[in-house]
């Protein structure tokens, strides 16, 4: 747990760094990675992904970004702080063993994604969380999975929620409101 603190605070500090200083509120994503307890498992990979607009690497993105809440189900929270982007892709992708056929087992993948913007002066809460109806789904490009199904993995831009605010009414895509604690909380 503590390497995921130690990996999420770097990040947070370069990113930090990226985005300068400025008056007010910084303008920023407050991203939550969270797992369904059913995928729990000592061998069940996670990593987290932030590429810009421009599909630069921002944080995560390769081998040696794993997450521990693969193994502990713990959520991690996340904040991206805005620097040269507009917009970022932010990804969770996981790797879980199960049975096979013949008494043996298989690695499975499941993702999930969203685009999203930055709102100027605003911290916007977002979460991502592995599902086991996304076991083994590929989606398109530009597609994610949520509940099953792929989706556009951009997001309503009406529906993005304020840090520590409830929802707008109607809006009921699951990577804008459910509730994200602060960062390196678990």
């Amino acid at each position: 747990m503590r390497r995921d603190a130690l990996v999420t605070g770097a990040a947070l500090a370069m990113l930090l760094a990226l985005g300068g200083c400025g008056d007010g509120t910084p303008t920023q994503l407050f991203v939550c990675y969270g797992i369904d307890p059913e995928l729990v498992a000592p061998d069940t990979v996670v990593r987290a992904c932030v590429r810009s607009d421009e599909g630069e690497a921002l944080f995560g993105c390769d081998e040696t970004s794993v997450l521990s809440l693969g193994q502990t189900g713990a959520v991690l929270s996340q904040a991206v702080v805005q620097g040269g982007a507009e917009r970022v892709r932010i990804s969770l992708a996981g790797e879980v063993t199960r049975p096979g056929p013949g008494g043996t087992t298989r690695t499975v993948p499941v993702e999930q994604a969203l685009d999203v913007p930055f709102v100027p002066g605003e911290i916007i809460d977002v979460t991502l969380r592995l599902e086991p109806s996304c076991l083994d789904r590929t989606c398109t490009d530009g597609t994610t999975c949520i509940d099953g199904a792929c989706v556009d993995a951009s997001v309503n831009e009406r529906c993005l929620t304020p840090h520590g605010m409830l929802p707008r009414e109607g809006c009921t895509d699951p990577r804008l409101v459910a509730a994200c604690p602060a960062p390196f909380d678990d």
